[in-house]
């Protein structure tokens, strides 16, 4: 289950409006607070009953999560960073070009299996061939 962020969270749902505040919490090496996300909502809930409220014009920090990319979802948990802090642009998708010709082509046969990329259309016998133009040039 993904951790659960500020806009995803009801803030007039009790055992919702503090979730997102409990994941990544500080302590030893800002690691993930594995604690199931029913025991969390209890914990929100309790902060709910004893009066606790968000107040979006005071909060000063704000949770980035960490790339999916990265390491292990185990080993990181984001971080919380001062809030207007520019999110990293990151690179969901590899830049085709820069792959070896054998990741190009197993990609290619991956996308086939899955039914993403359609066979490439047989020869013609009237002189057109796959990638050409109307007046068949390429």
């Amino acid at each position: 289950m993904p951790l659960p962020l500020q806009h995803q969270c009801n803030p007039n749902d009790p055992e919702e409006a503090f979730l997102w505040a409990l994941i990544g919490l500080p302590g030893p090496r800002n690691g993930p607070l594995l604690v199931p996300q029913q025991v969390l909502g209890k914990w929100s809930k309790h902060l709910w009953e004893l009066g606790f409220r968000h107040h979006p014009e005071e909060q000063a920090l704000e949770y980035h999560p960490a790339d999916p990319a990265g390491e292990h979802w185990l080993a990181q948990s984001g971080n919380w960073v001062p809030v207007g802090t520019p999110r990293p642009v990151r690179e969901s998708v590899p830049t085709i070009r820069d792959l070896p010709v054998d990741a190009r082509r197993e990609l290619v046969r991956q996308l086939r299996e899955a039914g993403d990329l359609a066979e490439p259309a047989p020869d013609r016998t009237d002189g057109a061939h796959a990638g050409t133009t109307i007046d068949g040039t390429p």
